[in-house]
């Protein structure tokens, strides 16, 4: 009997100590490093900051301002993950770093903290881009896709479609031309030779069903899928159905032929919408619609590329629990729904393109989910940033006319085949 009495006696001792000491591990204060854009101009970051903060108040979160340059953020990221930094528990990720990151074994994939139920809520292309080798790497807090802005007065007043394909497009904008004593471009797009070209050239090539890295990861950008779409707006380039300078056009410069009245179509990210109907920038306000992208002969559905940004979880954080309550709170609806009223961010959550409040606020939200929900992920490498150098640099080759389409894609399919 004295020997039970002591043993539920020790039991109780311990189960008091480790009662003591779990309270003392749950009210220690954890302090997290969160390597983030810099704080928006309506300052909505540190109000969802400050809100978690208040919510968790044994969690501080600081946050470290990354470059403003995106390039100059991934080498930055870069050269600390791979010291072994540990001070870094989570960072910003562009869409397309998700091979990288997860290939050289910087990050940990999120499987257990961020299940399949819960990725039902985002839209597919924000969960594919944050995928790599069947695991999810990352939790998308805000999106982006490429679209189509066409001048709907001008199809509406001659009674025309929307166009549904390239040739279309092409052909629609030609019949208008015919009427109008206002001669306009059909197409334009931000195709100097960089990451913008590189967006611009993949849609047409996946609304081609052609690929550029198929799911086994092999090379398959010189196919006669791509080959055939990439000769029909070589050949609008050509005919000058595209601007004669647009190899040289950034985004911008494809607004401002756009919202000038100079175009009829227009390849160009959601946040051009709004711009369109502000009219110190715009002579056409009112007068532009939203679409899918178009398709090409052998496609068949547009598609358009999925920008936008995700969170990471450092390898080597000490604080991963934390790090992913906050990961889910900053990709929460609250959070998604801040950025949007405040900052004109696409949130990357479903749901909130039908929230009231929203739609209230920016009613052209309305034109973009059947546009987002079949955007896909830029091609998935480890070495993605010279996959898109070579791939714009050849497309701009072919479109000057400096290479056929055939050897361009050839000599593309080879330089890409080299990278390792």
């Amino acid at each position: 009997m004295k020997k039970i009495t002591l043993v539920v006696l020790f039991m109780l001792i311990c189960s008091s100590v480790f009662a003591s000491g779990a309270k003392e591990n749950e009210n220690k204060e954890v302090v997290l490093h969160w390597y983030s854009h810099s704080s928006s101009l309506a300052k909505t970051q540190e109000v969802i900051v400050e809100k978690f903060m208040q919510e968790n108040p044994n969690i501080k979160v600081e946050v470290v301002e990354l470059p403003e340059n995106t390039n100059d953020k991934l080498q930055a990221l870069l050269i600390a993950l791979q010291s072994g930094d540990s001070s870094i528990d989570f960072f910003n990720a562009d869409v397309t770093w998700t091979a990288t990151f997860a290939s050289a074994q910087l990050i940990d994939n999120l499987d257990e903290y961020f299940t399949k139920e819960e990725q039902k809520d985002y839209l597919p292309g924000t969960i594919k881009s944050a995928s790599y080798n069947n695991h999810i790497w990352g939790i998308p807090f805000r999106t982006d896709s490429g679209v189509l802005y066409y001048r709907k007065d001008l199809l509406e007043k001659y009674g025309l479609e929307v166009p549904k394909t390239y040739e279309q497009l092409f052909e629609t904008s030609k019949i208008i031309n015919e009427k109008e004593t206002n001669q306009r471009y059909a197409l334009v797009g931000s195709l100097s030779n960089g990451e913008g070209l590189t967006c611009n050239a993949v849609e047409w090539f996946y609304s081609n069903n052609g690929e550029v890295i198929d799911k086994d990861g092999n090379i398959v950008i010189d196919s006669e899928n791509n080959r055939q779409i990439l000769q029909i707006l070589v050949d609008a380039y050509q005919n000058k159905l595209l601007p004669e300078g647009v190899l040289s056009y950034g985004s911008g410069d494809a607004r401002a032929s756009m919202f000038q009245d100079k175009q009829i179509f227009m390849r160009a990210w959601p946040k051009a919408y709004a711009m369109s109907q502000d009219p110190d920038k715009s002579q056409v306000v009112g007068k532009i619609g939203v679409s899918p992208l178009p398709s090409g002969p052998m496609g068949d559905h547009g598609v358009g590329v999925v920008g936008g940004w995700q969170l990471f979880l450092n390898k080597n954080s000490v604080n991963k629990d934390a790090a992913i309550k906050f990961m889910k709170f900053y990709s929460s609806e609250y959070a998604q729904k801040l950025h949007a009223l405040n900052d004109s961010y696409m949130p990357a959550r479903k749901a909130l393109y039908s929230d009231s409040d929203i739609l209230t606020k920016y009613p052209y939200y309305e034109l973009f989910p059947s546009v987002l929900e079949v955007a896909t992920a830029r091609p998935q490498s480890p070495y993605y940033s010279e996959i898109s150098s070579i791939l714009s640099a050849e497309v701009q080759n072919a479109m000057k006319g400096a290479k056929t389409v055939e050897q361009a894609l050839s000599d593309a399919q080879l330089a890409m085949e080299k990278i390792d």
